[in-house]
């Protein structure tokens, strides 16, 4: 079936939407802790969404509760990863790692959809990881223990989101996408209440125009990612969502000076290439969980 060029820039506008979220965590002062960031993002978002949902009148708890709870536990713990990463490591590597994550849709389609490994899901996953060490080894003689477990959190942050998109992808069939936008911060509010207030601190007036920012850009790539996945499969989802990658390197050079080596062009195309042909794979089944 012919998709729209128009439902297409829907995932457009939320790459960029999400990349002018991860400036607004880069800018704003290491002091404040991850898990407070991602708290106030979810504030914001849920406190959106709500009004959004009261207007329109629909269910505000949805209908399938157990996948919408676990899908705003998956966002939590992706979330966290993603600015962990982005506050720890260049923007623009951060993003090649956390867009990893169309060949986890691919690994995780085996086990969930019952697809078989054939050979492009092999060839993706040489070349994905063969990219990715790339990128990486101009780091490793001088990495550090932290700087590893940087990467490590990354990966993490790239296999929840794999996990979130199919259920997102499964969600989209039957409820709204304010319900399942809700969701997410909701959950997050609430696992995370209990770690902020025991471990609260203030920001500066700086900070909070830049936590106001990842609100607003999250709530907004938020809105046009989900929108998009109910109209795209999930696998083409994941290929024009990639953009990211192109705009988080715009803005590790125009805003924070990062250098792009060519390993880090080299390593960025075959992770690319790995992604189209893993992807290519499952948009056979549509994700039809």
């Amino acid at each position: 079936m012919q998709i729209s060029n128009f439902k297409k820039f829907n995932l457009v506008f939320a790459s960029f939407f999400f990349s002018l979220m991860t400036v607004c965590v880069k800018k704003i002062d290491a002091a404040i802790p991850i898990y407070e960031l991602v708290f106030f993002r979810s504030v914001f978002s849920l406190i959106i969404t709500s009004i959004i949902i009261k207007k329109k009148k629909i269910n505000p708890w949805g209908k399938n509760k157990g996948l919408l709870i676990v899908r705003g536990l998956l966002g939590t713990i992706a979330l966290i990863c993603i600015f962990y990463s982005i506050r720890n490591m260049p923007l623009s590597i951060s993003t090649v790692i956390q867009y990893t994550y169309p060949i986890f849709i691919s690994i995780f389609a085996v086990f969930l959809i019952k697809e078989r490994i054939n050979l492009n899901l092999i060839i993706a996953l040489f070349l994905g990881w063969f990219g990715i060490s790339i990128i990486l080894n101009p780091y490793q003689s001088t990495s550090s223990t932290v700087d590893q477990f940087v990467v490590f959190i990354a990966f993490i942050g790239a296999i929840t989101t794999s996990l979130a998109y199919i259920a997102v992808k499964k969600l989209s069939k039957k409820e709204d996408i304010f319900i399942i936008i809700k969701y997410f911060p909701l959950i997050s509010v609430i696992t995370l209440m209990p770690i902020v207030y025991a471990n609260w601190i203030t920001p500066q007036i700086n900070d909070l125009i830049w936590i106001i920012g990842i609100g607003i850009f999250t709530q907004a790539g938020q809105t046009f990612l989900t929108q998009g996945l109910k109209e795209l499969p999930a696998s083409q989802a994941s290929s024009i969502n990639y953009l990211q990658v192109i705009f988080g390197s715009i803005w590790g050079i125009c805003i924070f000076k990062e250098d792009i080596t060519i390993n880090f062009v080299i390593g960025s195309i075959l992770v690319l290439l790995g992604t189209i042909i893993s992807t290519s794979k499952i948009q056979k089944t549509d994700l039809q969980l």
